[in-house]
């Protein structure tokens, strides 16, 4: 006999065999209990968790609700049940073809079943054909419709059907179905092997089934860890904490090390990125429980590891902060957002070290001893050949020592710098609107040498009042998204402390939403020869240099 996949053989053949899906197998269960059936049904969630299996066990138990004898009758061969895969018969004609054999009576059971698999693959036109046939089919016919991707099926399909949303297999059931096979076909496996099968099949029982199969005809001593590790390109465990807690201790070169081993083996640096932001993740959760032990028993279900993986789990999390953590995720997914675009995945990572190690500033990460810091006084502004308006003076709080702009330190030594309070002396210099207006592409100029993101963003603002030396931009509604991306404390310090350099006065930026006009900000001369001409600004160059 050929051989028959474990998929396939350990199919479940009754709804208590279903795994995962109580919600669903109950709903079914009272639904042919009641006897009242809906005529058509549309199963849809994840691949692998059950959709086309609870199709088949509904099309037969549909048969013996009404009256007829199909005990004998397996899944796969039971003729009244017509399984169509709506990929490969989307059109229009196949549709036709399935409306005119509907009216053709069972043959051995009651109920003709159509079961149509993936039916968000059928064309517009094929929905439109089905639609009358779905929503009045004749008394002995029933529609089962299977789709990962609901969203992409028509309202009006939709609404002719009774829906089922399967859910992902959770990572223990996976374990122990695993587990209860392993049994019954003599195969010798680590629980930490069929652990980690469960977890990277997503919560699908016939991935797990697949990869098991697969591990199987490959290894004769037993299925490890480290088996299943080299199947998916997985780094070890013990690879990932030792990379985190280099990183930990700030000892970069130890993390290329161990990175340079990894991609030794022939693993990819995308998996090991990803691998190291779900640990940077289950480091996230352990430390929001903290040390309430309650609170780390309600998280348990968040963290399906081993117990020794939890062990170095909370080892790990003691050396890390919460921000340090959170600092670590920020830096991993940027380098795989960089590691698309760039030759060398590897060099994303480095790089990634790098700034995990260095980050400095209350939310990198700290050193064990933090070393004594010093804050340099700010350094005068350049020189510009920008004139300056004559109604205003600078202000000496410029030179204000920095004690008083609000630098403080953390419980780890990091230096934070708080905005400058306003004081009175700050607000009795003579800055005014005009002002502002009339130095403001030098001043986005400034801000863009310092950001360029935040310059261009400031482009999209107006001068829109000035109240000592507090300057109010506004953004107009169309623009929201450039005032979001700038309402952030990074942003705004940077746009302050360009404009207190470049005007010499120290100012405070805020934000607001107004209805208002880049002319309101254009010289006279630019309003007028717009005016003249009926024109607009399209663009301006920026320059420190206005006659240039």
């Amino acid at each position: 006999m050929s051989y028959l996949v474990l998929a396939r053989k350990y199919r479940p053949q009754t709804f208590d065999e279903v795994i995962g899906q109580p919600e669903v197998v109950a709903q079914l269960k009272g639904a042919l209990a009641s006897g009242r059936l809906g005529h058509a049904f549309l199963f849809c969630g994840p691949r692998g968790t059950g959709k086309t299996t609870c199709a088949r066990i509904l099309s037969r138990e549909l048969n013996k609700v009404k009256g007829d004898s199909t005990e004998q009758l397996g899944l796969d061969t039971f003729l009244d049940v017509i399984e169509i895969d709506g990929a490969s018969n989307n059109g229009v004609d196949d549709i036709r073809t399935l409306r005119d054999n509907v009216q053709l009576v069972p043959m051995s059971g009651g109920y003709k079943v159509y079961i149509i698999d993936e039916v968000h693959m059928l064309s517009e036109s094929a929905f439109n054909a089905l639609l009358k046939t779905l929503e009045e089919p004749p008394e002995h016919v029933k529609f089962i419709l299977a789709t990962t991707n609901p969203d992409k099926l028509p309202v009006t399909v939709l609404s002719r059907c009774q829906r089922f949303n399967f859910k992902r297999i959770p990572v223990a059931l996976i374990v122990g179905k695993l587990q209860g096979l392993c049994q019954k076909e003599h195969i010798q496996a680590d629980e930490n092997a069929l652990r980690v099968i469960a977890r990277a099949s997503q919560g699908s029982m016939r991935d797990a089934l697949s990869v098991l199969d697969q591990l199987c005809s490959t290894t004769t001593k037993g299925i490890t860890v480290a088996d299943v590790s080299l199947m998916f390109g997985l780094v070890e465990e013990e690879k990932l904490f030792e990379i985190a807690e280099a990183l930990a201790l700030r000892d970069c070169p130890k993390a290329l090390v161990v990175l340079e081993q990894i991609t030794d083996q022939g693993k990819d640096a995308r998996q090991l990125g990803q691998d190291l932001i779900e640990l940077y993740r289950n480091l996230m959760v352990v430390k929001t429980g903290g040390k309430d032990a309650e609170k780390l028993k309600d998280l348990e279900k968040l963290l399906d590891y081993s117990k020794a993986y939890k062990e170095a789990l909370f080892q790990t999390a003691d050396r890390l902060s919460m921000p340090e953590i959170l600092n670590g995720i920020d830096i991993l997914i940027k380098a795989q957002d960089d590691a698309r675009v760039m030759d060398s995945p590897r060099l994303a990572l480095e790089i990634a070290f790098a700034r995990i190690v260095n980050a400095v500033g209350g939310v990198g990460l700290a050193p064990a001893k933090p070393a004594a810091m010093t804050i340099a006084p700010r350094p005068a502004p350049m020189p510009s050949s920008t004139p300056r308006p004559s109604s205003y003076k600078p202000s000496s709080a410029v030179s204000r020592p920095a004690a008083a702009a609000g630098v403080t330190k953390n419980n780890k030594g990091a230096i934070l710098i708080e905005p400058i309070p306003l004081t009175p002396e700050d607000n009795a210099c003579s800055l005014k609107l005009e002002d502002v207006r009339r130095e403001w592409h030098a001043l986005t100029f400034a801000v863009s040498k310092m950001k360029i993101s935040v310059g261009t963003y400031l482009q999209e603002g107006v001068p829109f009042k000035v109240e000592g030396t507090r300057v109010t931009i506004a953004f107009t509604p169309a623009n929201h998204f450039h005032k979001e991306c700038l309402d952030r404390p990074e942003a705004l310090d940077i746009i302050s402390k360009a404009f207190s350099e470049h005007l010499k006065v120290n100012v405070q930026v805020v934000l607001t939403t107004a209805d208002v006009t880049d002319s309101e900000q254009d010289p006279a001369v630019v309003q007028d020869a717009i005016k003249l001409f009926d024109g607009k600004v399209v663009n301006e160059w920026h320059s420190d240099n206005k006659e240039a």
